[in-house]
């Protein structure tokens, strides 16, 4: 893998944008500020744009494809994980290079200023650390002075997950605010286009369609001429990898509601979801009289715990995950008095229909850039460490 990159990156070495190309010449062989540069460097698992060892620092020139939604989030995940292993990443869109080529110059004196600063103080900690040991509950680093962010998952996170915001010197706690239960159900004889807005319908489905006997012919047969329609990437991808084509992926349910009465008015759907399906996508379809028929694939129930403990940020991946928490929690955070709750906590929420839920509650609500975990915590970190 280590000399695949490295090939890769000398090809794209040869393969420059013409933005990557102009910097290039401004920062090569020390060229400003007497940094050393190198471009198209191959830095943990990543390739990088370009990199200076000196500061940690990483540059990345972006073309008309980053501004997708799906692009942007990626580099959001790619950048987060960056600055966790202790890089400073700089992102632009190409046409900065060409037409303000002077805010990149400040911004890299910038960071060559702070990491000065940030030697320089980090030697007088160990020198007075030397003199008197107990002039401070902290030995070294950059925790000095600085509060500690408190967070709440109403999931449980991977360990990697969790690392993200453990490495940012944040204080966690993370539970199951729910748990999913597989039901027993009838495959209907055929279906030719089916709905799936959670992982775990998709999930329900695929338990009950790769079961033997199967009473509706095989699995291959079953799916062929079956069209696919969900809610989410996560969902989508899902479904991809166990070889079930999408026809159209929407952000929520309304959308995907919106795009069925458009293009599919006379199609009849299936619509594989929990016991427990929230409203929004059977009444759009019922009101514009499309016939849909539901099979709950799964049951969730919710596992209520209550904290006596305010929290600076609540992690939020569900409406049930939402209405478990809320359940035996919701009188402590009404005590917060009225002038702060803007304040605290904030909720940062995996989509639009789990913002929906809080919003019932409260109206401090964020949304991540994407419906992954991954997505939420950098979300979740870039708006608390000004808390710091």
């Amino acid at each position: 893998m280590k000399d695949y990159k490295i090939q890769l990156a000398r090809h794209l070495r040869q393969e420059q944008t013409s933005a990557e190309a102009a910097l290039w010449d401004v920062l090569r062989n020390r060229n400003f500020q007497n940094l050393k540069f190198r471009r198209q460097h191959p830095l943990k698992g990543y390739i990088v744009d370009f990199y200076c060892d000196e500061l940690e620092l990483v540059i990345e020139l972006d073309g008309g494809y980053h501004n997708t939604k799906e692009q942007k989030s990626k580099d959001e995940n790619r950048d987060f994980h960056l600055s966790f292993l202790g890089h400073r990443v700089l992102r632009y869109q190409n046409d900065i290079v060409f037409n303000n080529l002077e805010s990149v110059y400040k911004d890299i004196k910038l960071k060559q200023t702070q990491t000065a600063e940030h030697f320089e103080k980090a030697q007088i900690k160990k020198k007075n650390s030397k003199i008197d040991s107990k002039t401070s509950p902290f030995s070294a680093g950059e925790g000095l002075g600085m509060r500690e962010i408190t967070i709440l998952s109403t999931k449980k996170l991977k360990p990697n997950q969790r690392d993200l915001l453990l490495g940012q010197g944040f204080s966690m706690v993370d539970y199951n605010a729910i748990a999913i239960e597989y039901l027993d159900f009838k495959m209907p004889k055929k279906t030719e286009n089916i709905i799936f807005t959670s992982q775990n319908g998709v999930k329900g489905f695929l338990n009950k369609s790769q079961s033997a006997p199967f009473s509706v012919g095989s699995p291959d047969s079953y799916r062929e001429g079956m069209r696919v329609f969900c809610v989410g990437q996560k969902t989508k991808a899902l479904l991809e990898e166990n070889g079930l084509k999408v026809t159209k992926t929407a952000q929520n349910s309304v959308k995907l509601g919106e795009f069925i009465i458009n293009n599919h008015k006379n199609d009849q759907f299936h619509y594989f979801c929990g016991s427990e399906r929230r409203d929004e996508l059977p009444d759009i379809l019922n009101t514009s009289e499309i016939s849909l028929f539901e099979v709950k694939t799964y049951k969730t129930t919710l596992k209520q715990k209550k904290f006596n403990q305010k929290w600076d940020g609540i992690l939020f991946f569900s409406p049930s995950g939402v209405e478990s928490y809320f359940s035996v929690n919701k009188e402590e955070l009404q005590a917060i008095p009225q002038q702060v709750q803007n304040g605290s906590p904030l909720f940062i929420c995996i989509g639009e229909t789990t913002a929906n839920e809080v919003r019932k509650y409260f109206k401090n609500v964020v949304i991540a850039n994407s419906t992954s975990v991954e997505s939420v915590i950098a979300k979740t970190v870039k708006l608390l460490t000004i808390k710091k």
